[in-house]
């Protein structure tokens, strides 16, 4: 009974929000707003990159920057308060937004010091600048990781999270005095993360090679984040910068040039794109060089786009993460309940980076009053960019599907209804799916 059918879909050119890719969402610029100002609080004119856009000034997004500190979820020893994380998470799903998280175990003010409980026991301050304790004197390492280890048994593989940031040490969990750590103690901190993060993906900082010899030595699904990208000279003028003297250095002698094929690579603009628009910064250099290191997503921390650099920050997106599209999909538009369904589809990658989170394909049939799924066995992380994959299976009809006319449907499911389906660059989107044609369900 089975009959063949090719379908090819229309490519969707456009910008395409995704989990986990693009830039971070800004919470403060969407809405009605009579003014728009920049991060310096100069008013500027409103725009909007796409018309049904909800953010003003800036690209909509699906990912979402959720940071908590140590002293807030173990106020007291062993004692956690999760329900501070998962308010901070359901504030990203409400947003309709996967959440990259970062729980730093201290920043610099005296309110954010390290938990009352742990200060108690170490009264002493480090005069080591990005320091708020020891923690080569302490037990800092036992504590932390065991934080640590906490934290990954209750929220590995949370549905919410995209990615998780490893912090070792320092203000706000950037790594500050890293290199002058005990190797022991980071491998302590390292392992803690390693072990507990099974499922979700994990990104450390590009810091120092002590550190990152040790993550790589576990072989585990690491990407890594920097946070100053952009800086084209604004700190020693032409004499050095992040984007010539210190990534490019770092991730080659760090080892860390492979690191994209297993976890995200996450960046944080040094200071805010505006600031590198005013100092007349080469954004094409900046862009181009983020895509060849395999940017996922990209912190503008919520400020505005400068407005002449529109076109060039929507090609940017476009390529930033994967970006799927459907170039060929055959189907048997004629098969017998409780026997196989013949799918075989060519897939594109045309993104700058893998999804690093395994949702699933699945293959919905529609009608008869009822919605039937099949969930397909392949591995999406595997679409390389670049590259072109050959799917083809054989997925087997429940046996009691009544015959009769059906509408076959394909999407990639991330299993938040806020978050929605991953977007296909292709036309025809329903309700997170789209419809590849008719199937005719008869009986053996």
């Amino acid at each position: 009974m089975n009959k063949a059918v090719t379908v090819y879909p229309q490519m969707r050119h456009g910008m395409i929000a995704n989990p986990g890719i693009g830039f971070t969402a800004a919470p403060a610029l969407m809405g009605d707003l009579d003014e728009i100002f920049d991060n310096r609080g100069k008013r500027v004119g409103k725009y909007k990159f796409t018309e049904d856009s909800r953010t003003w000034n800036h690209p909509d997004s699906k990912v979402y920057y959720v940071g908590a500190r140590w002293k807030d979820l173990e106020a007291e020893k062993g004692a956690y308060r999760w329900e501070e994380l998962e308010a901070k998470l359901d504030k990203a799903k409400s947003l309709g937004c996967s959440a990259i998280v970062r729980c730093s175990p201290y920043a610099l003010n005296e309110d954010e010091d390290i938990p009352a409980w742990f200060r108690a026991e170490t009264p002493e301050i480090p005069d080591f600048p990005f320091w708020k304790v020891d923690p080569n004197e302490s037990s800092y390492a036992d504590y932390w990781s065991s934080f640590i280890r906490a934290f990954a048994e209750r929220f590995d593989g949370h549905p919410v999270i995209g990615s998780v940031d490893i912090a070792i040490v320092g203000a706000w969990g950037e790594g500050g005095g890293t290199e002058f750590m005990n190797p022991e103690a980071i491998r302590q901190i390292v392992e803690a993360y390693t072990d507990g993060f099974k499922t979700t993906p994990l990104q450390a900082l590009l810091h120092d090679p002590q550190s990152l010899k040790i993550i790589k030595a576990r072989n585990a699904n690491i990407g890594f984040r920097v946070d100053c990208l952009g800086d084209m000279g604004g700190f020693h003028g032409q004499e050095w910068s992040h984007m010539t003297d210190f990534y490019p250095q770092n991730i080659h002698n760090f080892n860390m040039s492979d690191a994209w094929e297993k976890g995200p690579i996450q960046f944080e603009a040094c200071w805010h794109m505006n600031d590198w628009y005013v100092q007349g910064w080469d954004i094409d250099y900046i862009i181009e060089e983020s895509l060849k290191w395999h940017i996922s997503s990209f912190n503008n921390k919520g400020t505005v786009v400068p407005e002449p650099w529109k076109d060039k920050v929507v090609q940017w997106v476009k390529r930033m993460g994967y970006r799927f599209e459907l170039r060929k999909f055959t189907y048997d538009s004629k098969v017998i309940a409780g026997e196989g369904l013949y799918l075989e589809a060519l897939w594109a990658n045309i993104g700058s980076a893998p999804i690093y989170n395994r949702y699933p394909l699945v293959v919905r049939i529609v009608g008869r009053n009822r919605i039937i799924k099949l969930t397909s066995r392949e591995d999406i992380r595997k679409w390389l960019p670049d590259q072109d994959t050959l799917w083809a299976e054989k997925l087997v009809l429940p046996p009691d599907i009544p015959e009769g006319e059906y509408e076959l449907e394909i999407g990639i499911e991330t299993g938040v209804e806020e978050i929605g389906n991953v977007r296909l660059a292709i036309e025809g989107e329903r309700d997170g799916y789209y419809p590849m044609g008719a199937l005719t369900v008869g009986r053996g």
